[in-house]
């Protein structure tokens, strides 16, 4: 089946011959008419700038396996483990320690099992989520200032996905939830959605479904993982892609062919892009096991966008090859970079066929610093980070590459250089911040 977004969400994933560019007032991106392939894409074409940020290490600063960094105006936000217990520590934008935000206890006024955190600028205030005492309001310094709500959060009222974002947007609060259904549903057409609005007491108050589950709801349920035993395949799927780029919310539900924006007044989601290609999907079944053949990596599947003032970017995959499309906004031309990637296998006990996975980084050329760029979060609709963590073999940079690499700006390659130079085995991450133009 052609992949290819119909403007009508809920007729997403028939085929069309439509390759005008154009289609009523949505434009689309064509990955499969005169696209340009290139060896790299450079950052600088999407950023204004790149700051190098070592985050300080002190008895009190220093970090664990991090979870999600969040970048805003004036500071810098870790969630890490330690122990197995989330932390969440505040650093100033040039990587000074300055403080942790709440306590762990069993206290009224402290929290444990955190998942999740949101930063509200306006009000300078951090809402700490988790999932056995609800949603805590502390100031910036890490006072504590009421409890959003004290409930044992409200994933019980959906279907207990395997993960979960928060997102505010203009003050409104939104949920994403991925499928991974681990309890018994009772009505699943109105409980498997994906993407809530939620009210000032953090209920829902508007639901959104990918449009891909829709009419698949009954055959979800009917494989569904249970938490009782886990010798047992399930249906799941990529968590949804979102971004708040130029003040805009917009997302992307996995599978689908559609970017969506986010409309105030109309409390929904429209169609902002459609993306159209030849290549052709894989049996719904096929590609959403947990436990896949590995046919099911043949498919052509995108999984992530990232807009910016000039370009939008696509990360996606067929086989063990990354893709990552640049489509130029003003002329409608569209490159593609090529990697290879590695589709690794790990062997469960209680299954016969090994757990299949490949990973699809977001990758750059540091035209700026030297070296590639990884976009491993996004804040803000502002900034891009990548995260340096000493030690690490998958999260570090080749000094060397650096040297022999060519930059715009020779004094901050310099910088560079010397800073991961100096890092030892005691020393934080270290952040490499792009700011969008």
């Amino acid at each position: 089946m052609k992949i290819f977004l119909l403007l009508m969400p809920l007729l997403l994933g028939c085929s069309s011959n439509n390759r005008t560019g154009e289609m009523g007032r949505t434009p689309v991106i064509n990955l499969s008419d005169k696209v340009a392939e290139v060896s790299s894409l450079p950052l600088s074409e999407a950023t204004a700038k790149v700051d190098v940020i070592p985050l300080q290490s002190t008895e009190k600063s220093i970090l664990g396996r991090i979870l999600k960094v969040q970048v805003t105006n004036d500071y810098i936000w870790v969630n890490h483990i330690i122990d197995s217990h989330g932390h969440l520590y505040r650093f100033s934008r040039s990587g000074k320690y300055l403080n942790k935000i709440g306590k762990l206890g069993q206290g009224p006024e402290e929290f444990t099992r955190m998942s999740d955190f949101i930063i509200d600028e306006e009000h300078q205030e951090v809402y700490i989520i988790t999932t056995v005492s609800g949603i805590k309001v502390y100031d910036f310094e890490g006072n504590y200032k009421r409890d959003a709500t004290k409930q044992k959060l409200f994933m019980d009222e959906a279907f207990s996905a395997k993960s979960s974002q928060f997102i505010l947007y203009r003050q409104s609060f939104f949920l994403s939830q991925n499928l991974c259904v681990i309890k018994p549903i009772d009505n699943p057409k109105d409980s498997l959605w994906s993407i809530a609005l939620m009210n000032s007491a953090f209920n829902k108050d508007k639901i959104f479904k990918n449009p891909v589950h829709i009419g698949k709801e009954k055959q979800i349920v009917a494989h569904r993982a249970t938490p009782e035993s886990g010798a047992v395949n399930y249906l799941t799927e990529n968590s949804s892609s979102f971004d708040l780029y130029n003040d805009e919310f917009t997302l992307k539900y996995p599978d689908t062919d559609t970017i969506y924006q986010y409309d105030m007044e109309r409390k929904d989601f429209i169609p902002q892009y459609a993306i159209f290609t030849e290549e052709k999907k894989g049996d719904y079944e096929l590609t959403h096991w947990w436990i896949k053949d590995r046919k099911s990596f043949d498919y052509f599947t995108i999984t992530g966008y990232y807009p910016t003032k000039d370009y939008i970017y696509l990360i996606g995959s067929k086989g063990d090859e990354i893709y990552t499309f640049c489509y130029n906004k003003e002329d409608k031309t569209v490159r593609k970079q090529v990697r290879e990637g590695s589709i690794t296998e790990r062997k469960l006990p209680w299954f016969s066929q090994p757990f299949l996975h490949i990973d699809r980084p977001f990758v750059l050329k540091n035209d700026l610093l030297g070296g590639n760029f990884t976009v491993d979060y996004r804040s803000c609709g502002r900034y891009w980070v990548d995260v340096l963590e000493p030690g690490s073999d998958d999260n570090w940079i080749d000094v060397e590459q650096i040297k022999a690499s060519t930059s715009c700006d020779e004094d901050k390659n310099q910088y560079f250089i010397r800073t991961l130079e100096v890092v030892d085995e005691d020393s934080n991450p270290i952040l490499v911040i792009a700011t969008l133009k």
